[in-house]
């Protein structure tokens, strides 16, 4: 079995079942418990490397049981992932100062989410002291702004990875033939052909189609956005309202994501 996942919720069973029948499908081994008075007893028995739990306790203050978890010395590295019912901003704040690393509002529940923030948090575990996430790897990044490449560049260049830049789709499509990038930085408006020409290239290409892309765009409208989703782009970012060190977790964040955890 996979790493190991204890998940702690009392209110929703059903919603329990779905979370751990999913996140025991990607691989982990999994304990779920619907008494949180027994929590912090089943952490030193099952020993997890990640806690799930709903705030939404009745048996337990969800507080006083992290601030119990605190305590105990064995058990206070345990990340802790929380569903929050309602996405209360000052309950939320509450338990980021109690140490939780995320959190998922139930109302917005995707599972798949869920799982990605499981991954993210086990592999910043793994990731050595000093370490970036991004040293080593290869961003492609597609771009006919001068000034806006020469700006990431710097910025990619300080994280120790290593840039494959293209000004327009056609010379992106060449690179692509000789070497692989880890991720894609794509920008839409392009000269010749279009951003979204090139999506579509490297997701229905076998060997490219797996290949993260982020796309990195002025356009706002819904719909262009969807669009792109539904081509298979990971996420969308607008440039107007995007800082270099966003651009930057970003690729972080999904290159945690499509990361295996072992």
């Amino acid at each position: 079995m996979g790493r190991k996942i204890l998940i702690i919720l009392e209110e929703d069973l059903f919603l329990g079942n779905v979370i751990n029948d999913k996140i025991r499908k990607e691989g982990f081994e999994t304990l779920f418990i619907n008494n949180a008075r027994i929590a912090l007893e089943q952490m030193n028995k099952f020993k997890p490397d990640l806690v799930v739990l709903d705030i939404n306790l009745n048996t337990l203050n969800p507080f006083k049981l992290l601030e119990e978890k605190n305590q105990k010395e064995d058990l206070r590295s345990i990340p802790v992932i929380t569903i929050s019912p309602s996405g209360d901003v000052d309950e939320i704040r509450r338990t980021l100062d109690l140490g939780v690393r995320d959190y998922i509002v139930k109302s917005q529940f995707n599972a798949d989410e869920l799982v990605g923030k499981i991954r993210i948090q086990l592999l910043k575990m793994g990731v050595k002291d000093g370490k970036s996430v991004l040293e080593g790897r290869k961003v492609m990044w597609v771009e006919d702004d001068q000034f806006l490449s020469d700006l990431i560049a710097r910025k990619l260049s300080q994280q120790k990875c290593q840039l494959l830049f293209s000004r327009t789709g056609e010379e992106a499509l060449k690179v692509l033939e000789q070497d692989q990038p880890d991720i894609i930085l794509l920008d839409l408006l392009l000269p010749g052909i279009s951003g979204f020409e090139v999506l579509k290239a490297v997701k229905t290409h076998e060997k490219l189609k797996n290949i993260p892309v982020i796309i990195l765009s002025n356009f706002t409208q819904n719909n262009e956005i969807e669009r792109t989703r539904a081509m298979g782009a990971d996420r969308f970012l607008t440039k107007a309202t995007v800082v270099l060190d966003d651009i930057v977790k970003e690729i972080q964040s999904v290159l945690l994501e499509k990361t295996p955890v072992t």
